[in-house]
């Protein structure tokens, strides 16, 4: 298994994001990308945020397949490459990932500082949204940022 942190260098993920999808394309299947941001962890000092993303992440990747990719960005986005996965697969995957989201953060008074109400989760599905790893990055980043901005939705998936 990779090392949990080796999205931390933006080129080797898209690298990796591209073998997935040319995968994807050789042998006709999906493949969705999810990003995860959980608000906190901008204020986090480093080392902080570090450790509290590994828990997070070891946490999460209970709710995924193992052969799924997970890791974090060295921005502290939590990034999930669902491997075999289309639209309707990605949405069951996202409302189990937010179930556990909910029950892992809890109320808005948890030690953590977090308020579940406050998470973020964008999603985009190949070749379903885009047909390459920039592209595909580009919607599921712009569906994270509608959630920041509709938090009341929390996930947003590109129709």
């Amino acid at each position: 298994m990779l090392n949990r942190n080796f999205f931390q260098d933006r080129n080797f993920f898209l690298h990796v994001l591209e073998m997935e999808l040319k995968r994807s394309l050789r042998y006709q299947s999906f493949t969705s990308l999810l990003l995860i941001e959980i608000p906190t962890t901008r204020k986090l000092d480093l080392s902080k945020t570090a450790t509290f993303l590994e828990r997070v992440v070891a946490s999460l990747s209970s709710q995924i397949r193992e052969t799924d990719i997970i890791g974090t960005t060295k921005e502290g986005t939590i990034t999930v490459i669902l491997l075999n996965c289309d639209k309707r697969s990605t949405s069951e995957v996202v409302n189990r990932v937010n179930c556990w989201m909910l029950h892992y953060f809890g109320s808005d008074s948890n030690d953590s500082g977090i308020s579940s109400s406050r998470l973020g989760v964008g999603a985009a599905c190949f070749p379903t949204h885009a047909t390459d790893s920039e592209h595909l990055l580009s919607a599921a980043s712009e569906m994270l940022e509608l959630s920041r901005r509709q938090p009341e939705a929390q996930f947003k998936f590109q129709p």
